[in-house]
C-alpha cells in the first residue's frame, strides 16, 4: 500500500512539473514578438573585364556566295583579334538559314540564304575596347551586339555586399528593438537573393566595308557593375 502511494505521489510530481514547464514555455512564447522585414542593398564596382559580341553576317540569293562572304568576314575578324593583347575569343554560333523576302512590285517571295557567325570577344584591357570595335568592323564584322562588363571575382564582391547588408539589418533590428521596448532579439530566419548585373552598351552597325578601311575609333566609357542583394528576415524579440 505504501509503495503504491509513493508511486502515485511520484507520478503526480512529474505531472505538475510538466504542467509547470509547459506553462513557463507558453508564457515565454507569448512574450516573443515576431517581426518580418525586407532589406535591399546595392553596391557599384569598377568593371574589370568586358565581353563584346561580334557578328559576321551575310544574306544573298546564292548559298555559296552567302556562305563564302560570311566566312571570309569571320576569318578576317579573327585574324585582327589576334593582333590585340589580353584578348580571348570563342565562336558561339554559326548558322545557315533560308529566308524569303518580298521583292518587286508584285511582292513576290524571293529565296535568300542567310549565314551568320557570332564571336564572343573578352578582354580585361578596357582601354582598348574602342580600337577592337573599329578594327573588327573595318575587317568585315556586320554587328556589334552590345558590350557587357563584369568582374574577375564576382563572388568575392557579392560576399562583401552581403556582409554590408547584414550589418545594416542589425542596425535596423536594434532600432526596432528600442521602439518595441524589448531587451534582446535574434534572427530566426534569413533568406538572401543576390543579383549580379551587367551593363550593355548598344553599338549596332551593318557594315559592307572592304578590308583595311579605317573608321573612327569610338570612345567607350565602361559603366560600373551593379550588385544587388535582397534580404527577407524574420526577427524574434524578447
Amino acid at each position: 500500500m505504501k509503495n503504491n502511494f509513493k508511486s502515485y505521489a511520484l507520478i503526480l510530481f512529474f505531472v505538475f512539473l510538466l504542467l509547470f514547464t509547459q506553462t513557463g514555455l507558453a508564457a515565454e512564447e507569448a512574450d516573443i514578438t515576431e517581426v518580418n522585414i525586407s532589406h535591399r542593398i546595392e553596391r557599384m564596382f569598377s568593371p574589370e573585364k568586358a565581353n563584346i559580341n561580334v557578328e559576321a553576317w551575310s544574306m544573298k540569293k546564292d548559298l555559296e556566295e552567302a556562305y563564302t562572304d560570311a566566312t571570309n568576314r569571320m576569318n578576317n575578324v579573327i585574324q585582327v583579334l589576334k593582333t590585340f593583347e589580353n584578348v580571348t575569343y570563342t565562336t558561339s554560333t554559326f548558322s545557315v538559314n533560308q529566308r524569303y523576302v518580298n521583292e518587286g512590285e508584285d511582292k513576290r517571295n524571293e529565296l535568300y540564304y542567310e549565314v551568320s557567325t557570332l564571336i564572343k570577344v573578352e578582354t580585361d584591357k578596357l582601354d582598348q575596347l574602342g580600337n577592337i570595335i573599329e578594327r573588327v568592323v573595318s575587317m568585315g564584322a556586320t554587328n556589334i551586339r552590345g558590350i557587357s562588363y563584369g568582374l574577375k571575382y564576382p563572388e568575392k564582391a557579392k560576399n562583401k555586399v552581403i556582409k554590408d547588408g547584414i550589418k545594416e539589418i542589425e542596425e535596423k533590428a536594434l532600432i526596432i528593438q528600442e521602439s518595441l521596448g524589448k531587451e534582446s532579439y535574434n534572427i530566426a530566419q534569413l533568406d538572401i537573393n543576390d543579383n549580379y548585373n551587367f551593363f550593355n552598351y548598344s553599338y549596332t552597325t551593318r557594315s559592307e566595308m572592304s578590308a583595311q578601311e579605317s573608321l573612327p575609333v569610338p570612345e567607350i566609357a565602361p559603366e560600373d557593375v551593379r550588385i544587388n542583394v535582397s534580404f527577407s528576415v524574420k526577427l524574434e524579440y524578447k
